[in-house]
């Protein structure tokens, strides 16, 4: 039975970290090997950045397109803005906005926020010259204007950002585009895994209910299943003060305010949802190492306990 829970939660880690999360924008225009249109971009400092002006002043120009609200456009921005010191005599790196809804404002308070000191703006018209299927996109320009790399997704592995920098800043580089580089979008797998997921939490609380001596079918009714597992301590105050937790960590990176508080909320939902799931695997007879497991992976741990030869106890062994 372990090896089984363990053999689920590596495929599932496995699969959700072998993609690069990025928000599907669509567009059209300049891509590897192209010319860079010419345009005229909006900063955060009142100034207007013109592309001609930044490739005469320069032998690598990065175009980096990112929205404010873009999990893994932040990832990256360290580890750029390094290199970009590093190299700010030969490059510059031009950070813009391609979310119409991301004001001078906003853009100006993110920028200071991350400690960020190469120009950042609105993209404006520059997304009528290019073409991106998400955020963040990432065009290298050599002086000429021709596009000679194209990165989709965010540079996540160290020093990843800085070896590109590195080899297009190279004497022996000449010119030839390197290979476009394009993360896979996570959005159509999650899309694809909700039903799975929906699937795997009716039938593993189907069959645990089952095992409680209660009808299955009375798992599927919201309010009823909720009262029957209070009942059987499966969740009660605990469980519902986790799911309240976790609730508003979801409510706050949806309305733009993530970061620290809400990744201590759901610190505090890991936290306060483990003696749960020990209440859980007790009541089936099962060790704290599958409680454990149970908070990590609830849906398919409940799944896994629920096709467990394991009996329930009864609600006086909680």
């Amino acid at each position: 039975m372990k090896k089984l829970i363990f053999m689920i939660a590596a495929v599932l880690m496995t699969a959700l970290f072998s993609f690069s999360a990025f928000a599907d924008q669509n567009g059209g225009g300049a891509g590897t090997g192209d010319i860079m249109p010419e345009f005229i971009a909006e900063l955060t400092d009142g100034t207007t950045a013109t592309l001609s002006d930044l490739l005469k002043e320069n032998d690598l120009v990065v175009l980096n397109i990112f929205a404010t609200w873009c999990g893994p456009c932040e990832m990256e921005f360290p580890e750029m803005e390094k290199s970009y010191q590093a190299h700010k005599d030969r490059m510059v790196i031009l950070s813009l906005s391609g979310d119409p809804d991301d004001t001078v404002e906003m853009i100006s308070d993110y920028k200071a926020s991350h400690g960020l000191s190469f120009p950042m703006g609105r993209a404006g018209e520059v997304m009528d010259h290019i073409s991106i299927d998400g955020f963040p996109t990432t065009f290298f320009l050599t002086s000429d204007g021709k596009v000679v790399f194209l990165k989709v997704g965010a540079f996540v592995q160290e020093n990843e950002f800085e070896e590109k920098v590195t080899t297009l800043l190279s004497s022996d580089y000449d010119g030839t585009p390197l290979p476009e580089e394009k993360a896979k979008p996570i959005t159509l797998y999650l899309l694809l895994l909700l039903p799975v997921i929906l699937v795997v939490r009716i039938i593993g609380r189907w069959l645990l209910f089952r095992k409680a001596g209660i009808p299955g079918w009375q798992s599927l009714i919201p309010f009823l299943s909720t009262m029957k597992e209070y009942d059987l301590c499966w969740d009660g105050r605990i469980g519902l003060a986790a799911r309240l937790l976790g609730a508003a960590a979801v409510v706050l990176r949806m309305l733009g305010h993530g970061g620290i508080l809400s990744s201590a909320l759901l610190f505090a939902e890991f936290l306060i949802g483990v003696p749960q799931g020990m209440k859980l695997a007790k009541v089936f007879g099962k060790g704290k190492g599958t409680g454990v497991l149970l908070v990590i992976f609830n849906r398919i741990g409940r799944l896994c306990l629920g096709l467990s030869r394991a009996k329930y106890l009864g609600k006086e062994s909680v």
